[in-house]
């Protein structure tokens, strides 16, 4: 058996194959009505909560702060959590107790086990981000048969039932809690071929969450004057408040006003959402992604109406101002197509899972998966005052590949080179440095030239060697990431983990 897991901002959904080879949600161990888990857990002690158990138990410790969004803060190496005894969790440690609930629930409900395991990325993910995935994964003992990215997924699972598709442009539109994402495909039989990526971080259904609360906040201040209290149990129920309030703003067959009575600690407010303000400002967020879409077909001389199918996928793709924006962007000869948005992605890791094992079900079709480097990815001379980026891999170039540049080094004048690594789309805008390759201590005494050989892997991240290119010895380096306040220690954090109750289970 297999298992693909879809590891969201706001949801974590997981899916297996029946035996008929078709995909299939994988249920809460506690409910097998729900199949779907928030990526949410809450810390007590000794005890965590993961998913459901977190979401229905933070009125009853209403001192213990909802970990949500964690997904955001991968690659910063920035804790975001202190347990009680003052332990930093990463990003990369809370996910792992998502990983852990749903690996159990896996576990549970597939009676042979699973031997393949994918999990999935945003699509726009940097290498740092992509390797805090595969890090919360190895602490959640989640042994990865490989990382697929999220719109890819979708794609896949999309396109194992519809053959119409073949030689077609598809715009996967993936909308979700956190990130956006879209990727530009084509299918020929079972080869699928990733032309182009694009994206914009920090942009998702929190950002609908936190047009909700902000008017939140402002009727509280005019009903009594003083700021909404920053406590932590209304921090939660806010954040739950303003999710319920925005997906029912999102579904309105019918636009209209809604008013609610709040309760805050012993104040009751009641607060009134207006649908035009709400749909102005949820329409401006919407055009971000419509500007992304523009920016990555102009990278490739293309133009909107090139797109054959736009396909929609995301929580937040479920909102009918999303669906209703991209119906009045479409021609006649195009299809606008909403595609189980919660689930295609799980499903499709799964199909993928599946394309790694040697099994004899005739019924899975082996997948021939052809991406792309998301990023332009270039080196930087540390001492170089014009700082300069040497760019070694172009945007959108087949993956896997390599480049290396080459560096004159003078041993009498340094003892270490340093070189950054980093990732762009725009390199006037928005140049993410990875980190410093810190060469040396070099041996020779006299002049030679120091190769830097870089690789973009299949799954997105990124390999690097050092050597003498005069006489092809490898040279000694020290890969060094951001400096932090709180170092990330993996034992320490794999310790933590192990050792506490999750959901009522070791």
């Amino acid at each position: 058996m297999v298992l693909g897991i879809d590891l969201g901002t706001s949801n974590t959904v997981a899916a297996s194959l029946s035996r008929d080879g078709s995909p299939v949600l994988i249920p809460d161990a506690n409910n097998k009505d729900v199949q779907i888990t928030p990526s949410i857990a809450l810390i007590e002690g000794r005890k965590a909560y993961a998913g459901n158990f977190a979401e229905n138990l933070y009125e009853t410790l209403p001192d213990k702060q909802i970990i949500s969004f964690f997904k955001r803060s991968f690659g910063t190496q920035d804790p975001v959590y202190f347990d009680d005894d003052k332990n930093a969790w990463f990003s990369e440690t809370v996910a792992s107790l998502v990983l852990r609930k749903v690996k159990n629930d896996a576990e549970l409900y597939l009676p042979d086990g699973y031997k393949q395991a994918v999990i999935t990325v945003p699509a726009h993910y940097n290498d740092v981000q992509r390797k805090s995935v595969i890090e919360a994964a190895r602490l959640a003992d989640l042994e990865l048969t490989a990382i697929i990215e999220e719109p890819v997924a979708a794609a896949l699972f999309y396109g194992s039932f519809n053959k119409k598709i073949d030689e077609e442009i598809i715009l996967i539109y993936d909308f979700g809690g956190g990130t956006f994402d879209l990727t530009l495909i084509t299918k020929s039989g079972n080869q699928l071929n990733v032309i182009a990526k694009d994206g914009v971080n920090k942009l998702g259904g929190k950002e609908f969450d936190d047009i909700v609360q902000h008017s939140i906040r402002e009727d509280y201040e005019k009903a009594f004057g003083n700021k909404l209290p920053t406590d932590k149990l209304t921090g939660n129920r806010l954040q739950k408040i303003a999710e319920k309030i925005k997906i029912e703003l999102n579904d309105a067959d019918t636009p209209r006003n809604i008013s609610k009575w709040i309760m805050v600690g012993r104040d009751a407010f009641e607060a009134t959402f207006y649908y035009d303000i709400y749909a102005a400002q949820a329409t401006q967020l919407i055009v971000k992604t419509e500007q992304a879409v523009n920016r990555c077909l102009r990278s490739l001389g293309m133009q909107f109406s090139d797109i054959n199918k736009v396909v929609l996928i995301g929580g937040t793709s479920s909102s009918k101002l999303v669906y209703n924006f991209w119906k009045q962007k479409v021609g006649p000869q195009q299809e606008l197509v909403y595609h189980q948005p919660l689930s295609s992605v799980a499903k499709g890791a799964a199909l993928y899972a599946a394309s790694f094992s040697n099994g004899n079900n005739q019924e899975i079709v082996p997948i021939d998966l052809k991406s792309v480097s998301t990023y332009n990815i270039g080196l930087i001379m540390a001492n170089d005052p014009r700082r300069q980026i040497d760019l070694l891999i172009h945007r959108n170039t087949p993956l896997p590949v390599s480049s290396k540049k080459t560096y004159k080094v003078n041993p009498q004048q340094t003892e270490y080179v340093n070189i950054e690594l980093c990732q762009f789309w725009d390199p006037q805008e928005d140049v993410h440095k990875l980190g410093t390759i810190k060469a040396g201590p070099f041996s020779l005494m006299s002049e030679f030239y120091l190769e830097v050989a870089v690789e973009n892997r299949l799954n997105g991240t990124i390999g690097i060697k050092v050597r003498n290119a005069d006489n092809g010895k490898d040279i000694k380096f020290e890969f060094i990431r951001k400096a932090s306040d709180h170092k990330y220690d993996y034992q320490q954090q794999k310790s933590m983990v192990d050792n506490i109750y999750l959901n009522n289970y070791l």
